[in-house]
């Protein structure tokens, strides 16, 4: 059986740790090993946690080795997995069991699908992806590699979010809108235009920051 190792150790990685028990092919397909962390003490204070059992920059990956990245920051996900990819890594998706998966919806390797996410028909979700809880994704839409959609977003369908977007809590994001490669939606923003690639919006309507 394949062991997983998830790449942080903070916040999002002990979120990911829970959704990982409660994922597809858990304890069939893989278990899991434990994390990956640069701060060896990051999980001191918690308890009930596998351990940290090395750092991503210093690990050499294991025969049933298998690997999630569990890190905010696009830049970092990034570095962590061509470090590992370079190593020969092999990353998995996690889609946690409540999440409703439509027809011909294609998931990229590394990615992650959290609790009570809708993803509806025809969608094609890239590699090292996350979409946040309780967040719908509409039919035809993309999502990017290392794409962002936090918890409680709707995305509409037809819609192109491109490679590093972040679209951050409550977001609304109208039909067949792209929001660009590096943009950033504020967290509660309605987004009625497309976005261009590295400029962050916020409000309703999402406007460019001054």
């Amino acid at each position: 059986m394949n062991r997983l190792l998830i790449v942080g150790a903070g916040g999002f990685g002990r979120e990911m740790f829970a959704a990982a028990r409660e994922a597809v092919g858990y304890g069939t397909a893989f278990e899991i090993k434990g994390f990956l962390d640069a701060k060896p003490t990051a999980l001191d204070g918690f308890a009930g946690y596998p351990p940290i059992v090395g750092s991503p920059d210093t690990y050499e990956p294991g025969r049933y080795d298998v690997f999630v990245t569990a890190l905010g920051s696009i830049a970092s996900r990034r570095r962590c997995v061509e470090a590992l990819e370079a190593k020969g890594a092999k990353f998995i998706s996690i889609v946690h069991r409540t999440a409703t998966i439509g027809q011909n919806v294609l998931i990229g390797e590394g990615s992650f699908i959290a609790p009570h996410v809708s993803i509806t028909a025809d969608v094609c979700v890239g590699r090292h992806v996350s979409v946040f809880h309780s967040s719908s994704i509409g039919h035809d839409s993309e999502l990017r590699d290392f794409s962002h959609v936090y918890a409680q977003c709707s995305i509409g369908g037809g819609v192109k979010v491109g490679e590093g977007a972040v679209v951050y809590p409550g977001s609304v994001v109208v039909p067949r809108r792209g929001i660009g490669a590096g943009a950033v939606v504020g967290a509660g923003s309605v987004v009625f235009v497309d976005v261009d690639p590295g400029v962050t919006v916020i409000g309703n309507p999402a406007a460019p920051m001054k």
